[in-house]
């Protein structure tokens, strides 16, 4: 199975990164422009997260949230790190989360998961003042929002995971319109 995950992520990462570079300026450049934006929403949350120590919560929980990451990395977050012109890390799959070192998360905040950059355990949560909460709601919103409008114009982003996304359409482009069966290159080229 790791093998087998391993498999399909290399070929997700060539077949995207392929479809991205035969994706046309305007398409490029609102990916790039809307992944920013996200960065930028997600920093934001992050820190709220460092104002409340979560750091420290977290090393003595020892990431028991981290625990089931295997399908967090979605289409958006792995067009953030091309729009950069950079490849994310190498995932281990043998872990419960691909992405997790011993240190923590090697994924950039601004790189991350949704479901890894909204969570905010009870812990975190009590120790933000209400002010920051109602912060923490509002910047949730913003970026599922965000993330959202990459669903309506690419078929592989969803917030189901990329590799979940690139078996279930099983070769059909993940950059291409959502319900067409063209590759992403016929797409916005």
């Amino acid at each position: 199975m790791i093998q087998q995950r391993h498999q399909l992520w290399q070929r997700t990462l060539r077949s995207v990164a392929a479809d991205f570079q035969a994706l046309g300026d305007e398409q490029r450049s609102w990916i790039g422009e809307a992944v920013r934006r996200i960065g930028r929403g997600q920093q934001q949350l992050h820190a709220l997260f460092l104002a409340a120590d979560g750091p420290s919560l977290c090393s003595r929980c020892q990431g028991a949230c981290c625990a089931c990451g295997t399908h967090h990395f979605t289409l958006v977050n792995l067009l953030a790190w091309l729009a950069e012109g950079l490849s994310p890390p190498d995932p281990d799959f043998a872990l419960t989360c691909p992405f997790l070192a011993a240190d923590g998360c090697r994924l950039a905040v601004d790189k991350r998961p949704f479901n890894c950059v909204i969570f905010l355990c009870e812990q975190v949560w009590e120790r933000l003042t209400p002010v920051q909460q109602q912060q923490a709601r509002q910047l949730e919103d913003m970026l599922r929002r965000q993330y959202l409008a990459f669903s309506q114009r690419f078929a592989g982003a969803s917030p189901h995971g990329l590799l979940i996304r690139a078996e279930r359409l099983n070769g059909q482009g993940l950059l291409a319109a959502p319900g067409s069966q063209a590759s992403a290159s016929d797409c916005g080229a």
